[in-house]
């Protein structure tokens, strides 16, 4: 299903926790060091919309997924749901095409991060989006 030699550096298989993600093909992490995670996923025919392109939807959900697991001071136990989210898509993107996020942080309060993200082919951006995330932090008192 996967050909290994269209995925890109650092790149390793992962089932995610989050079932939609897992049924939807979020395939692929890269921990790229200071907490910091990126995603990706190897576009296939479940992911195409009716004109066999990806669909904006897949972008948007890798999207959000970056987002969100950026978005947390790195606590396993801290979680973490989007409160607002604006994707703009700039290029579309072809079945068989490796999709990957590119996530940088802007701002983190106690209750908040606020983070943008990128979901490019090699260097080609497909998807820009930007986030308020509600961290969810755990509680203190067990």
């Amino acid at each position: 299903m996967s050909d290994p030699s269209k995925i890109p550096e650092g790149f390793v298989p992962v089932v995610p926790d989050d079932p939609y993600e897992q049924h939807n093909g979020l395939d692929y992490h890269h921990d790229v060091g200071d907490g910091r995670v990126e995603v990706g996923l190897l576009a296939d025919q479940r992911h195409a919309n009716e004109y066999g392109w990806v669909h904006g939807g897949v972008m948007m959900m890798l999207a959000d997924a970056a987002l969100c697991m950026n978005s947390r001071w790195h606590d396993p136990n801290e979680a973490a749901i989007t409160v607002s989210a604006t994707n703009n898509f700039v290029k579309g993107a072809k079945i068989g095409e490796f999709l990957q996020t590119r996530t940088h942080v802007i701002r983190r309060t106690r209750q908040f991060s606020f983070v943008n993200c990128e979901v490019v082919v090699d260097d080609r951006i497909c998807l820009s989006s930007s986030a308020v995330i509600k961290r969810l932090l755990p509680d203190a008192n067990g």
